[in-house]
């Protein structure tokens, strides 16, 4: 396809606004990796998209192209005018899909006896999003739960900054107040993190069941949330530091492996 207007290209770029994606059903990944990743873990694959022009000379796609068959999904080869006009990347890399997949329902999550959650409200930065999903898959979380009125799972830059990785881990989006009763049925102890605490982020025990919350950076957690925590807690900082919290991304590793080095000591 030559056309940076042909329809079906027109469609694809349309899966970058979130209305699209919502009402469909589908979303758009883009890179070799992650693509592959949403096949490895199950993804249904609509469409396969490739551009030779943007590939690597030993560039080997056959995989892919095998699971586009398996999966009886269309196999479109584009030229560059038109790859780019649905890639969001400075330098892409060819390769693209849309996939059947907007997350899993929060009735679907079975997270096991002692599971670590990690619940972002209301952040609205997909790559800190997509960053926390990394650090919570290479943390071993059991489940992440996205609450609030921030971006969505299917956003191709959430799943571009996880590398993939919010196909592999058990992620739902819901409200709120659905995720603090889910929270309660499990019997989790609920961390919130806030610098407003006293207690320093170490002192908590996340080596049982445990739901570490997260919040938006400009206004931190809702009063309900803080309400319905078990503990606070907050990362110190250096005394003479000019910063006084961290990114949320950031913040987030710190909490996730310290609760990783506690489950594993």
């Amino acid at each position: 396809m030559d056309s940076a207007r042909n329809p079906l290209v027109k469609a694809v770029a349309g899966l970058k606004e979130r209305r699209a994606r919502e009402r469909s059903g589908l979303t758009l990944v883009e890179g070799a990796r992650e693509v592959g990743r949403a096949v490895e873990a199950g993804v249904t694959l609509r469409t396969l998209l490739l551009c030779p022009e943007l590939r690597p000379p030993n560039a080997e796609d056959a995989g892919l192209r095998r699971a586009a068959a398996t999966a009886g999904a269309e196999v479109a080869v584009l030229s560059r005018a038109a790859f780019e006009r649905l890639s969001l990347r400075q330098g892409p890399d060819g390769v693209a899909a849309v996939v059947a997949w907007y997350g899993r329902a929060l009735a679907d999550l079975a997270p096991g006896p002692t599971p670590l959650v990690l619940v972002l409200d209301g952040l609205e930065k997909p790559g800190n999003v997509g960053a926390l999903l990394r650090t919570a898959d290479a943390a071993g979380v059991d489940a992440v739960l996205l609450t609030g009125g921030g971006t969505d799972l299917g956003n191709p830059n959430v799943i571009r900054a996880s590398m993939g990785s919010v196909f592999t881990l058990a992620a739902a989006a819901c409200e709120p107040a659905a995720a603090r009763a889910w929270l309660r049925a499990q019997a989790l102890r609920v961390v919130a993190a806030t610098p407003s605490a006293e207690s320093p982020h170490w002192r908590a025990d996340y080596r049982h069941g445990s739901a570490i919350v997260l919040g938006a950076e400009h206004r931190g957690l809702q009063a309900a949330w803080l309400d319905a925590a078990d503990e606070r807690v907050r990362i110190p900082m250096h005394a003479g530091a000019a910063a006084d919290s961290l990114n949320v991304a950031a913040a987030g590793a710190v909490l996730l492996f310290e609760a990783l080095r506690q489950r594993r000591a």
